[in-house]
Parts: C-alpha cells; sequence; structure tokens
C-alpha cells in the first residue's frame, strides 16, 4: 500500500474480509429482526390479537414496544456471531485486523439500521392480512437491502469517491455503507462519521413516526391489501 508516509504491507485479510464481515452481520441481523417483525404483526393482526393491545397502548407504543423487543433478539445474535468471528481472529493472531472503535460505531449503525429496516416492516405487516399479500409490498424494502450487496466491491475500492461519500448520507442504505467504509484499510473523514449518524437519527424518528401512522390504520383494516400509493396516503391522512 502506498500511503502518505511511504509505503508498507498490506492485508487482503483488512482491506476485504474484515469490511465485508461487518456489513454481513448487519446485514443478516436487519433483515432476520425485520422478517420476525412482518410475520408477527400479520399473525396479530390475523388473530385480532392487536385490537386487544390498541385498547391498552397507542399505536405507537406497541410498534415501538415490538422493534425494541426484536433488536434485544438481534442484538444476541451479534453477539454470537461477531464473538464468534473475534474469537477466531484472536486464536489465529489476527485480532490487530480489528479496531474497537469500529465496534462502537458499529454498534450505533445497526439500531439506526434495525430502526429503519424494522418501521418498513411492521408498517407492511400491519397493512395486509396475510404474508403473500406482503409480497408486492416488500418490494422496496428488499431493495434497499439489496443496494449494500450489490454496490460493496465498488464501495470498497474507492470508499473515498463521490458516489460513496454521497451513499453515506442517504438513509436507509447509509449505515451499511458507512460500516463498509469504517471498517476498510482507508481512513473516513471524521466529521462525516458524526453526520452520517446525526441523518441517521433524524431518519429513525420521520420513520417511527410515517409507520405509526400506517400502523393504527392498517392494524384495524381488514379485506383488499392496499398498495404503495394507498400507504402514502395514510401517511398524509393520518
Amino acid at each position: 500500500e502506498i500511503t502518505s508516509s511511504g509505503e508498507k504491507t498490506g492485508s487482503e485479510l483488512r482491506q476485504l474480509f474484515v469490511p465485508l464481515g461487518f456489513m454481513m452481520l448487519l446485514w443478516i441481523s436487519t433483515l432476520t429482526g425485520g422478517q420476525f417483525l412482518l410475520t408477527s404483526t400479520i399473525e396479530e393482526k390475523s388473530n385480532r390479537v392487536m385490537e386487544v393491545l390498541l385498547s391498552a397502548a397507542s399505536p405507537m407504543q406497541i410498534m415501538v414496544g415490538k422493534i425494541l423487543g426484536q433488536m434485544g433478539v438481534g442484538l444476541l445474535m451479534l453477539g454470537v456471531y461477531g464473538g464468534a468471528g473475534i474469537a477466531a481472529l484472536i486464536y489465529f493472531a489476527l485480532d490487530q485486523n480489528i479496531d474497537p472503535m469500529n465496534i462502537l460505531y458499529f454498534a450505533v449503525y445497526f439500531v439506526i439500521a434495525f430502526f429503519l429496516i424494522a418501521c418498513m416492516m411492521s408498517a407492511i405487516g400491519s397493512a395486509v392480512s396475510e404474508l403473500r399479500e406482503a409480497q408486492t409490498l416488500m418490494t422496496p424494502v428488499m431493495l434497499v437491502l439489496i443496494i449494500p450487496m450489490v454496490l460493496w466491491m465498488p464501495i470498497l475500492r474507492n470508499p473515498n469517491s463521490v458516489f460513496a461519500q454521497v451513499c453515506s448520507f442517504v438513509p436507509p442504505v447509509s449505515p451499511f455503507v458507512m460500516v463498509l467504509r469504517i471498517a476498510g484499510s482507508e481512513p473516513v473523514p471524521f466529521w462525516q462519521i458524526p453526520v452520517s449518524m446525526a441523518i441517521g437519527i433524524v431518519s429513525v424518528f420521520v420513520a417511527a413516526w410515517a409507520a405509526s401512522k400506517i400502523f393504527r390504520i392498517g392494524v384495524l383494516m381488514y379485506g383488499k391489501p392496499p398498495n404503495l400509493r394507498t400507504l402514502l396516503s395514510w401517511v398524509r391522512a393520518a
């Protein structure tokens, strides 16, 4: 590698597999947790359990409570898989490839990414009565989850390119992109980390607000499933 201070020996593990490992952990945990929220919300709506819950709590409280509960499961999953990976690196004397600060950043971006995906999944689950009805509405969410998997190599090869920096501030793909860039071998400008976190936190509040509007209407509606345009109209009307 050629740096500002001269040449140094590069590490393929550091450049490729460590960033990919961080992003895969984030991708698997958000996808698994989001799918569970989708199916559990549909089941509770179909069994009319949600109507009982709404008599004791607001739609926002129910939705955020379900997300926080599932986030705990996701954190446990991250602890198991991430701990196993770090233990393997320590066993093979490769632990120098992991920066402890990257783990802290990863935890923050996990919360942001999980909330964004979970809000979308909860909103979709409340709007339909069967799992097969959710397939059409799932398309935007799956596109969000597929984009980081498609673009991870170009971003990793040039983490400070204009394209990578723009993606770092566009939710909901920004947490995945930032995890890739931070874990890579090329330093990320420090100011971009707090700015991307701030944008992500604001987007979480916006997503929770919009999803709660859909949740409030959709969870009590049965019959023909709505389309994406109908969901947007619920957000504006509620």
